[in-house]
């Protein structure tokens, strides 16, 4: 009995250690910010069909001609003791809109979109989100952290016109970072544009361990989760829950999705959809994956964000991208 015992208790302690080597390397490799001017194959990038990464390529080119020609200024602020840095495009309107990249992306991958609100009289905020870009910190936020972030650039904005008028858009993460702000309703916030967002950050980690690596998420995650909370600038990945944000929400929000989209399965925005209980709406592109929908058709994307904003913001008209 005595060496069955010691050997339970061997066992456990392997499987301990051994949760904990593996849930660090799984939070290292998920959760620490790239190196500069580095972008790993695991970002929303790698996912692009042909098209969407033909029409990516093409808005790239554009928008790089956009910005040396378009008037506007580099910005930054402090949140939680980081600095966080943002294109800013001022236009004559109390209009507003934050846009917010993609996991492992860069405030560049929105200019497309940035260019085009601010064709259509907006101004625009474009962050890189914390972890990311000329972003301080060296772990990523997931938009659990980001919230807190965009509070303070909400109140940059606000300082600055206290009649604005906020639209919160993002991508992927993006996404989630959005509706987690909305859960904590700020000042002058009217409307939410999330576009693929997941449910919970360790609903995409036990994904990707059982897609990716073949591994449960229990205990592996479980450990990785207690070993990431005594790292400075970290915080706990079962408090994210972007459902229980959306349930607290009052902000009009429309939820996008492709139907094709293998990182967030097509039940979780309808799970978001179903939290919200103030004005809402959920539009699938046929065919498409996972952060796509612009890239794929941007003059539907484009029709489908007029239709739902033109009930929250004054003077929104479509402007046809040249």
């Amino acid at each position: 009995m005595f060496y069955i015992i010691v050997g339970i208790f061997v066992l456990l302690v392997v499987l301990v250690v051994t949760s904990i080597i593996v849930g660090d390397n799984f939070i290292e490799k998920a959760l620490v910010r790239e190196k500069p001017n580095k972008r790993e194959c695991d970002s929303d990038l790698f996912y692009l069909s042909v098209e969407a990464f033909k029409n990516y390529n093409k808005y790239k080119s554009e928008t790089e001609k956009w910005l040396k020609k378009v008037k506007h200024e580099k910005i930054n602020i402090n949140s939680c003791n980081l600095k966080l840095v943002a294109y800013q495009f001022r236009n004559n309107s109390h209009n507003w809109v934050i846009l917010l990249h993609g996991y492992k992306g860069k405030k560049e991958e929105m200019l497309h979109l940035a260019e085009w609100y601010y064709n259509n009289g907006y101004n625009v905020l474009v962050p890189d989100l914390r972890g990311h870009g000329e972003s301080a910190c060296k772990y990523i936020g997931m938009g659990y952290m980001d919230r807190i972030d965009m509070l303070n650039f909400i109140s940059y904005i606000i300082n600055r016109d206290k009649d604005a008028k906020i639209v919160l858009h993002g991508h992927s993460m993006g996404a989630a970072a959005a509706l987690f702000t909305t859960g904590m309703n700020p000042t002058n916030v009217v409307a939410c544009i999330a576009d693929c967002s997941y449910t919970s950050i360790l609903g995409i980690f036990k994904r990707q361990m059982r897609c990716l690596f073949g591994l449960p998420s229990f205990p592996i995650l479980n450990m990785a989760n207690f070993s990431f909370m005594l790292k400075k600038d970290s915080y706990n990945l079962r408090k994210a829950s972007v459902v229980k944000f959306v349930k607290n929400s009052k902000i009009p929000t429309l939820f996008i999705n492709g139907s094709k989209d293998n990182m967030i399965p097509l039940e979780e925005i309808d799970t978001l959809y179903n939290a919200l209980e103030s004005d809402k709406e959920k539009i699938v592109f046929e065919g498409v994956g996972h952060a796509q929908c612009e890239l794929e058709d941007f003059d539907k994307y484009a029709k489908v964000v007029t239709k739902f904003l033109k009930k929250y913001i004054k003077n929104s008209k479509e402007v046809k991208k040249k």
